[in-house]
């Protein structure tokens, strides 16, 4: 895979994670399979494909915690004090499992702590803006927001100008658990947008945004928004870390045949 067939939607992550990882071996997801994340004690990088971080309260309604893509990590312990918390893959997947390179080895051991802790910092900026979306924002601004992240996530580097093609592999179920609104509200809500030429279908899972200008004018945190994904330069500029640093996830081995089955409420029939 070359870099220019790099499958992401942070352009500046991925580029840094391919740099660093993309030589490393990887444990493939199938769309809707299932992992829990009390199952392995490693930092993974999602190297290709977008993952929902999913939380199953005791008798409550799954909430979708976040959608990870390519160039994100996933920490195990960050989520061990949430029960039922599991990482589901919305497409095809691959997951690289990295740890520190060797103390010795000071310059590499930079360059892997420098990458962590910025994707850590940026997913941190990206889940207190989705604490505020639904804890705030009236459901239209809440699906306006979620539009506008997932374009100025996949912003065209370098002009840092944002996607206004809009993949939305999700369900329409798993967008609705996200934003915590009724799936019947969601659809009503894109279909207003759409009345109002803010957006249109391409089909049953892409959108164009047709006014940018005026679907930020819908949202209280666009500006919030730009300032966490449409930062001029967030790329780091790292190079490969020891052979060490990068593996097969621990528990990839043991873990595929205890996968679990695909979970219909995620299949293209509750597309939005």
């Amino acid at each position: 895979m070359t870099k220019n067939e790099w499958s992401a939607r942070d352009a500046e992550a991925a580029s840094v994670a391919f740099n660093l990882f993309a030589d490393a071996p990887g444990s493939a997801l199938r769309p809707q399979q299932r992992i829990s994340l009390s199952q392995f004690d490693d930092i993974l990088l999602v190297r290709e494909g977008m993952i929902a971080v999913d939380a199953m309260p005791a008798r409550g309604k799954l909430q979708v915690l976040d959608f990870v893509t390519a160039g994100d990590v996933i920490s195990s312990s960050a989520s061990r004090s949430i029960a039922k918390v599991s990482m589901r893959a919305i497409t095809e997947t691959v997951l690289v499992a990295v740890r520190p390179p060797n103390d010795e080895d000071e310059a590499a051991a930079s360059e892997y702590w420098d990458f962590l802790l910025s994707r850590w910092a940026r997913q941190l900026e990206r889940l207190n803006l989705h604490q505020l979306m639904i804890g705030r924002l009236e459901t239209e601004a809440r699906v306006a927001s979620f539009l506008l992240s997932l374009s100025m996530r996949g912003a065209r580097t370098p002009m840092r100008l944002p996607d206004m093609t809009v993949a939305l592999p999700m369900s329409r179920v798993d967008i609705a658990n996200y934003l915590v609104i009724n799936c019947d509200t969601l659809s009503r809500t894109m279909m207003k947008l759409c009345d109002a030429r803010l957006i249109e279908r391409l089909g049953r899972h892409s959108v164009r945004i047709l006014d940018f200008e005026g679907l930020k004018r819908r949202s209280p945190i666009a500006s919030m928004l730009s300032g966490v994904f449409l930062k001029a330069d967030e790329a780091i500029d790292v190079g490969r870390p020891p052979a060490a640093a990068m593996r097969e996830p621990a528990v990839a081995k043991e873990l595929r045949p205890r996968l679990s089955a695909a979970d219909p409420r995620g299949s293209s029939r509750n597309a939005v």
